[in-house]
């Protein structure tokens, strides 16, 4: 038996317009932090940039898990949109990864930063369209995993946006240029961070373990406590998808009561 959350359709006006903030300010801020030389900034345009790509993969998982059933994929393609959750996830580790690389070498031979008024306008912009994006997504992040990892990625944007304008800020006033060596860590850190959490729960997908939030032991109790059951095994309970939960076992009558099989199925179906 599987379970489903029923939702109301993804808006991909929201969607579309998420994309295209994020590829404005993803353009804007790469060539800030180029002129400038600011890392900190070319480190956020980057993360920029694997969200505008996480968004994309977002739309495709959804009309991946969109497609019906065929006789080879007997449960359909809802795990596109966790396979492509795991992706954008792993493209992150690879980028937090290259920004504190070149957070290194930038703490070795420090680098002059220019144009302080550039990066700093264009990090305030794209905090208003990060700010903007987390508005538009908020409603759409209990979804799907995709769309949850998309609302993460703007989220922790916004923070890193706040930390590069107040970088700025330091860097202008004293002309402690270390600081940018300092926030470029910290942003690939919470890379890191959000990077873990969508893994974690794609991994746990895979792996078909039981989904968080559900005790096998409860539910197995809760079946063989139904009178008419005497004994339940090989019971099964694993994700379908971040939205979906699938539950398999063999449930035991006694002699007696084998005539009442259609209808104890239905009252477990009904607890379950």
């Amino acid at each position: 038996m599987a379970h489903s959350h029923t939702h109301p359709g993804i808006s991909g006006r929201k969607l579309f317009w998420t994309i295209m903030f994020n590829s404005v300010i993803t353009l804007a801020e790469f060539l800030a932090g180029l002129f400038s030389g600011y890392l900190a900034l070319l480190a956020d345009a980057v993360h920029n940039l694997s969200d505008v790509a996480a968004l994309v993969l977002a739309w495709i998982g959804v009309k991946g898990s969109q497609l019906p059933p065929t006789k080879k994929s007997t449960y359909g393609f809802k795990r596109v949109e966790v396979m492509t959750a795991f992706i954008s996830a792993v493209s992150l580790v690879v980028i937090a990864v290259y920004i504190i690389w070149e957070a290194y070498h930038r703490f070795i031979d420090p680098q002059p930063i220019t144009r302080p008024w550039l990066f700093l306008t264009v990090a305030v912009i794209g905090l208003v369209g990060n700010l903007l994006s987390v508005w538009f997504l908020h409603t759409e992040k209990g979804k799907s995993l995709n769309l949850k990892t998309a609302f993460l990625h703007m989220a922790f944007d916004a923070l890193s946006s706040v930390a590069v304008i107040a970088g700025g800020i330091v860097i202008l006033l004293t002309g402690w240029v270390v600081i940018d060596v300092i926030l470029s860590v910290a942003i690939a850190l919470m890379i890191f961070w959000s990077s873990y959490l969508v893994l974690k729960e794609t991994v746990l997908i895979f792996l078909e373990a039981v989904p968080p939030g559900i005790e096998f032991d409860k539910v197995h109790a809760a079946i063989e406590g139904i009178p008419e059951v005497c004994h339940v095994h090989d019971l099964h309970i694993w994700s379908l998808s971040s939205q979906e939960t699938a539950l398999s076992c063999h449930v035991c009558l006694d002699g007696d009561d084998l005539s009442a099989g259609p209808s104890v199925i239905n009252r477990i179906n009904s607890m379950i």
